[in-house]
């Protein structure tokens, strides 16, 4: 079998002089992500953990719901597309997509900055580049739900139906023994078919969060991570950072994003959107008690 060293080095036309693993410190990542060295320049490469179609919880419904497959790198490249058109904050580059046997493999520019602490924590001007950041994205209206690379694409019309679907599949195939989860899966359902579906579809992050982005000079410096974005209702997105931000955070993200767009009212679908998030377990294996107590912010 070929040694990682050995496969990278047919990405590159120079010898490489040195290889760093880049481990983003939480578990459930997509990509194998590597630093690679040579010579004249220093590239980053990205490769599927996937070998399989996904089975568990948040990549099984990433694809379920919007098609996003985690072992094929053109959604990767679609949505670094979308955010390259987005001012403030650079995306990588895509300098070479190459496949070796049965994997892909993506060389992409190497980006300015450090790991993003916490988002709750940082200064307003950063929160506020955020909200100006976001909003921008959110201003690239789509009349479909589904992914960036167009995959899978469907209707707006008929997003609760397909997403009440997904949630009756992640609720038999990973929570049977979670009595809360169960116990509250009618309801939500209930609840869900009663929603009109929103009519502001546009880009979403599923894992939105400070793990997604490098800060340099008390700024946001790059967006690295976008395996994971969707097409879908922008309060999606709005649900998910309610659990990344505080009170002071969320009015400061707030300022910069309403100089962009008016913020969405997110109170008729807060509930069921979180049980959704649950299910996928974006901030992981969460009593869902204490998910549905976190604080509102929107």
């Amino acid at each position: 079998m070929m040694t990682t060293a050995a496969t990278l080095q047919q990405l590159f036309h120079e010898p490489i002089e040195q290889i760093a693993y880049l481990d983003p410190g939480y578990s459930g990542h997509a990509s194998d992500v590597w630093l690679v060295k040579t010579a004249s320049e220093e590239q980053v490469v990205r490769a599927s953990r996937w070998t399989e179609a996904p089975n568990r919880e948040f990549w099984w419904g990433c694809l379920d719901l919007f098609g996003i497959d985690p072992r094929r790198m053109l959604h990767f490249q679609a949505n670094a597309a979308m955010l390259s058109s987005i001012e403030d904050i650079p995306v990588p580059r895509v300098q070479a997509h190459v496949t070796i046997g049965d994997k892909e493999y993506l060389v992409i520019e190497k980006m300015n900055g450090s790991p993003c602490p916490p988002i709750a924590g940082q200064s307003d001007k950063l929160l506020h580049q955020l909200g100006v950041w976001l909003a921008r994205v959110h201003t690239q209206r789509c009349d479909y739900f589904g992914n960036l690379a167009l995959t899978q694409t469907d209707r707006i019309q008929g997003f609760h139906d397909r997403l009440s679907e997904t949630m009756r599949q992640l609720v038999e195939r990973d929570y049977a023994d979670d009595s809360k989860i169960t116990g509250t899966f009618d309801a939500m359902i209930r609840e869900l078919s009663s929603l009109p579906v929103p009519d502001h579809f546009c880009p979403v992050f599923i894992d939105l969060d400070s793990s997604q982005f490098l800060v340099q000079d008390g700024m946001l410096s790059a967006v690295v991570d976008v395996e994971a974005y969707a097409v879908g209702p922008r309060e999606l997105d709005f649900v998910g950072l309610e659990y990344v931000l505080d009170e002071r955070s969320a009015a400061s993200f707030l300022e910069g994003y309403s100089t962009v767009l008016a913020p969405p009212d997110i109170s008729d679908y807060r509930i069921v959107y979180r049980y959704f998030y649950r299910l996928l377990g974006v901030q992981g294996s969460v009593d869902l008690d204490e998910w549905f107590a976190q604080r509102t912010l929107f």
